[in-house]
């Protein structure tokens, strides 16, 4: 922070959504913040925000929820949860899972949601190779698609 408090300028990027949106860039802000150093965001993607543009569920309520637990067992605790809290709330949830893990998370929110549940996966937004695909879920049981290592978006609604 010393440039900061210098009078120099510095800039916070991260090489994937937004810097402080599921980025442990929120440490460095607040480490600014309490040094009352001037935040200035910038106009820039937010590939979690793109993702619920373009997944056509509601956009009035929804909640970003990070990562699922790992586990099995806390993973379908959770799934169920998140879609329960979806029914009583009319809200759409959103998640974020590490690359190499996608392949199972998508087969558990698969196998755990209720068929008519709707599922949006948005891998690699605005790249070439994009996929942004919503669907009911048991639509989902006859698609195969392998999103392994690619940044992805889950994201659905009851």
């Amino acid at each position: 922070m010393e440039p900061c408090k210098s009078g120099n300028h510095i800039g916070l990027l991260s090489d994937s959504g937004c810097p402080g949106i599921a980025d442990p860039g929120s440490d460095v802000v607040l480490s600014a913040h309490l040094r009352n150093i001037e935040i200035k965001p910038i106009i820039g993607p937010s590939s979690i925000l793109m993702a619920m543009m373009s997944s056509g569920l509601n956009g009035q309520s929804f909640s970003f929820n990070g990562y699922l637990p790992i586990k099995e067992k806390q993973l379908i605790d959770k799934i169920k949860f998140y879609e329960s809290k979806s029914k009583k709330e009319n809200q759409t949830q959103i998640f974020i899972e590490t690359p190499y893990r996608n392949n199972k998370l998508l087969s558990k929110l698969i196998e755990t949601l209720s068929p008519k549940s709707m599922l949006c996966v948005a891998s690699n937004i605005n790249l070439q190779n994009q996929l942004i695909i919503t669907k009911k879920v048991f639509l989902w049981k006859k698609t195969k698609i392998d999103i392994n290592k690619q940044p992805t978006i889950f994201i659905f609604s009851c």
